[in-house]
Order: structure tokens, then sequence, then C-alpha cells
């Protein structure tokens, strides 16, 4: 090997330890946005090319959605959850609910995002149980119930955008955290994220099932040191906002004492053990960089 390549290799050796192993896609704003969903069925009502979603978000739009941790009547205005776990995996359930005064949302939208490193036993299962109907001018008379709309499992690989400090939606630039009380500035909190179609609406019908809110049963695995966070997109085919596109998300701020804030976040404390052969690659790159070092002052 030439010695000029020494250090060359060494870098590629210590690069391997980066927090983001793969190239990810930079969302070019925070709004008036095309999204893909991870989901291997495309989008049920995508409107953009590709079969994407069209995230508008003039304005507003932050009061009438939000994440709670039951399906109760009377918890429908939601709360910020956060789990914090020692291993690296775990499950739950949470809803996401509407308190809007349109009565309606025709989809809902699920974003997971995630602090690096992504682990290669990483998978996020998600099922998706609450009503489901047609989307058009107005909300449909009977709407049906179906159970496990999404069943599906996602890996590293849909993880596609990032990383980013803030989640998109409603403001002036990127000022929405994606859990309560997050630092934007600091860059340990920089996330890659992807997006998830439930295919079901939400209502404000509180005598129907989980009072008309779309439940979200998770269960995640290759979580470790990492922080994740679950956030909600509501989907309109007609509304006074813009019609087919996504103009609400549920509030979470910088400011912890902020009310009106919803959100779901899972904090892992669990260390990945490295392997064997990485170790051994990383402690040979290390000696090579410090015996080049050592043959510069000879």
């Amino acid at each position: 090997m030439k010695p000029s390549a020494i250090p060359l290799a060494c870098l590629g050796l210590l690069c391997a330890a980066s927090p983001w192993a793969q190239a990810y896609e930079q969302l070019p704003a925070n709004r008036n946005i095309y999204v893909n969903v991870a989901n291997d069925g495309g989008a049920r009502y995508g409107g953009g090319a590709a079969d994407t979603y069209w995230i508008n978000a003039p304005g507003g739009g932050l009061n009438q959605l939000h994440i709670a941790n039951s399906g109760a009547a009377a918890n429908v205005s939601g709360q910020v959850t956060t789990q914090t776990i020692s291993t690296s995996s775990t499950s739950g359930s949470f809803w996401v609910t509407t308190t809007g005064g349109r009565g309606y949302n025709d989809d809902i939208v699920l974003a997971f995002s995630m602090t690096g490193p992504v682990s290669s036993d990483f998978s996020l299962s998600i099922k998706s149980s609450g009503y489901q109907w047609d989307a058009g001018t107005t909300l449909p008379s009977t709407l049906s119930y179906v159970a496990g709309a999404v069943d599906e499992t996602f890996t590293g690989a849909d993880l596609r955008y990032g990383p980013n400090a803030a989640k998109p939606g409603p403001g002036d630039g990127w000022t929405l955290p994606f859990w309560s009380g997050e630092d934007l500035s600091d860059p340990a909190n920089q996330q890659v994220l992807m997006f998830i179609d439930l295919n079901l609406g939400n209502t404000t019908d509180r005598s129907a099932i989980d009072a008309g809110s779309v439940k979200v049963e998770f269960q995640l695995t290759g979580l470790y040191g990492a922080h994740a966070s679950f956030n909600a997109y509501a989907f309109a085919m007609a509304a006074n906002v813009a019609d087919a596109s996504i103009n609400w998300t549920n509030r979470v701020s910088t400011n912890l004492a902020e009310v009106g804030q919803s959100g779901y976040s899972i904090i892992s404390t669990a260390q990945p053990v490295p392997e064997p052969a990485s170790g051994a690659l990383a402690f040979l790159g290390l000696g090579i960089v410090a015996l080049r070092l050592r043959g510069r002052r000879l």
C-alpha cells in the first residue's frame, strides 16, 4: 500500500461509525412540498407525482389534530407522552384524534422520526384501525370500521428523509420540533424520518369506536441510544384551506410549558454490542493512524 493511501483507508474505517450510513433525501422546505409514503401499496389519496402527498399548510393547522394515549372520549385533546426504555425494543398504542370544527379528516398520515445511528436490525411494525370512507366533498352518512387497514413492517431503508432537526408543517421555516422541548439548534437532535399512510380518517363522533379516532399499534426494535418520535398529519379532499392536501399536524413546541401540545416519543438508553469484525477493523484503522503519525515524527 502506498503511504499516501494509508490515511484514506483509515478514514474509510473510521467513517463506518458515522450515524448516517446511507444517503437521505433533504426536504426542500417545511411546507409546499410533496412527500412520499413508505407503504408498499403507496398513498391512499396521493395527489402528486409518484403518488405523493402535498403538504400545503399555509398557516395555523396546529389546533385540531392530536395524539392521545387512550381512545376515551374524555381524552381526545391528547397529551405529550414520553416512554424511556433501557432496551432496544418496545411496543405500544396511541390514538390520532380530532377536535376540529370541520368534524373529520379524510386520511391520517403518520410521521416516524429518529436520531441516529440507524441499526441494521431496526424495524417498525404499524397496525392501524379506525374508520374508512371514500373521500369527497362531504363526510358519508355511513362509515366502515376497519381493523388493520395498515398492517405492515418497515425497515431502516424506509427512512427516506433528513437529517432534519424539525418536522414539516405550518409556519415560517423550520420551527416545529419532533418532540416537545426539543432543542432545534443541537446537532445531536438531527433526525431521519418516514411517512406512513394509515389509510383511515378520524371524526368528532364521540359515540363511535374510540370516539372516532384512529388507533395505532406499534412494535419497534433496533433502537439504540436514540430518540424516536411519532407525529400525525391530516389530509382533506375538500376544505376551506385547500383541497386534496395536508394542512394540519399535532402541536409540539420547543417550549415545554406551551399549552395544547400532544405527541409520542421513545427514548432508548440501550447501547449496541459491537460486532467482532467491526471492532477489529476499527482497532486496525486506529493502529495504522498511530503508526503513520509516529513515522512522521521519526
